[in-house]
């Protein structure tokens, strides 16, 4: 690899805001500003103007953006879009892999024309299986005790801003890449086969048109304070940002819950789906006597592997199988804030 090469990959982290395929995008950036605004504009009316701290320590409070979890946030982000993506970004299997494998086996697409209804029909179906797939492999890593203390690195943050997002173990995140690829990949070769010609989508910022419209819906307001729910409804449909921060509650009630991306309806048909219906009081973090412990980079990027091998010493089943709810050792440590009422 050459140093120009290098230098890419170094500064690869700060062009992601002005990336319009990227969700951290300035271009998303500023729909959730706006969004917080009018979230601030609606409860500043609802308390009156002395129940409400100024808008620009509302929007920026300090206490967060500068809170041990947050600087952690901020290093993890750098070395996760810079030195890590130069270790693992060029082994991981694409979606046009998976789309080889579908032609291997059913045969090259056709030549019949495209139609707008194939168009759409197909933009739909890539974006329901990408999103399944994510869904599935975030489930997992809930369900799996081995990868569970992976996905415990995103789970300790205990603030959130939008840079939350990347707070992912590359172990965790190469996994994740690889199913969205796959229900990308497997979708596109079988519509392929089922239309009769290469599957076209419509794009929008170069990505599927739904998943930059779901990142224009205040998307990056997930990873914050910022408290917006949708209609009940809706969140059967759509994971709404009030929803996913629920997803990073201490409590015990929210635990395993709202584990969609885009679609809700994952988890209502699972079992998993939490709609809050009025304003809940959130704190996050793992709420099991290990807050507090996960804001370092040695730790985020080692501990896991420990914790893994641990389980795996002491027993396979350990690794593999949760025992029941009750005798959860994460659980059973949870700390008393972590059983707030609603």
């Amino acid at each position: 690899m050459t140093v120009d090469q290098i230098w890419v990959h170094l500064r690869h982290p700060f062009e992601l805001f002005f990336d319009p395929s990227q969700r951290l995008s300035l271009y998303y950036m500023v729909p959730a500003l706006i969004a917080a605004l009018l979230v601030y504009w609606f409860q500043r009316r609802k308390a009156g103007k002395g129940g409400m701290p100024s808008l620009l320590r509302w929007l920026v409070p300090m206490e967060v953006i500068t809170h041990p979890s947050a600087r952690a946030d901020y290093v993890m982000f750098v070395i996760n879009k810079s030195l890590i993506l130069l270790i693992y970004a060029s082994i991981l299997i694409q979606s046009g892999f998976w789309v080889g494998v579908v032609h291997s086996i059913l045969g090259p697409p056709g030549q019949e024309p495209a139609t707008l209804t194939h168009v759409i029909v197909s933009t739909l179906v890539v974006i329901l299986a990408m999103d399944f797939m994510l869904w599935l492999g975030h489930y997992i890593f809930h369900k799996v005790p081995f990868l569970w203390e992976f996905h415990k690195v995103h789970h300790s943050a205990e603030v959130m801003t939008p840079i939350t997002a990347v707070r992912m173990h590359p172990f965790e995140e190469a996994i994740s890449s690889m199913m969205g690829a796959f229900g990308i990949g497997i979708s596109v070769g079988l519509l392929d086969h089922v239309f009769g010609h290469t599957t076209y989508q419509i794009q929008f910022f170069g990505i599927n048109i739904f998943m930059a419209l779901f990142f224009l819906a205040a998307f990056n307001l997930r990873h914050s304070h910022v408290w917006l729910r949708y209609p009940n409804w809706m969140q059967h449909i759509f994971v709404s940002p009030a929803q996913h921060q629920i997803h990073h509650s201490k409590a015990m009630r929210h635990w395993d819950k709202n584990m969609g991306f885009i679609f809700a309806f994952w988890d209502w048909i699972a079992g998993s789906l939490y709609s809050p219906k009025t304003h809940e009081k959130i704190t996050y973090g793992l709420g099991n006597g290990e807050d507090g412990t996960w804001n370092n980079a040695v730790t985020l990027y080692f501990r896991p592997f420990k914790n893994a091998y641990m389980l795996f010493k002491s027993g396979w089943r350990n690794a593999w199988i949760f025992p029941p709810k009750h005798l959860r050792p994460r659980e059973g440590q949870e700390t008393p804030e972590a059983q707030d009422a609603p």
